[in-house]
């Protein structure tokens, strides 16, 4: 590559000293930087760009590249139960548990996972 090809053009430079680099530079610059085991330090300072920009540029890419568009985010219908099958199902799991004197604690275990230490008061 000559000199000229290793440089990221400058599309525009504004009143403020800010330059704006033409896409696709900027796009040749960033896939060359995907590419394993380049460092993206030493291409930004081969091509001229600061290479927190380059970093910026090349996050900018890949935040837009990585989603596929079947892959959107979609809701999900969920079914309510009815106040009434709620009373029901609370009655269905209430339970009494007799300490027989010698035992001070007890543990408990449902199939949901949710688990009940039960100690007697001393």
């Amino acid at each position: 590559m000559a000199a000229d090809d290793q440089k990221v053009r400058v599309r525009l430079v504004g009143r403020n000293g800010r330059r704006r680099y033409e896409a696709a530079s900027k796009e040749r610059l960033v896939t060359a930087c995907l590419e394993p085991g380049v460092s993206v330090s030493r291409l930004a300072l081969e091509h001229g760009v600061n290479a927190n920009l380059l970093r910026k540029w090349i996050k900018k890419h890949t935040a837009t590249r990585s989603l596929p568009p079947s892959s959107r985010p979609a809701f999900i219908p969920v079914q309510l139960e009815g106040a009434a099958d709620r009373a029901l199902s609370r009655q269905d799991s209430v339970a009494t548990v007799d300490l027989p004197a010698t035992c001070d604690e007890v543990e408990v275990r449902n199939p949901k996972g949710l688990q009940l230490f039960i100690l007697r008061p001393k």
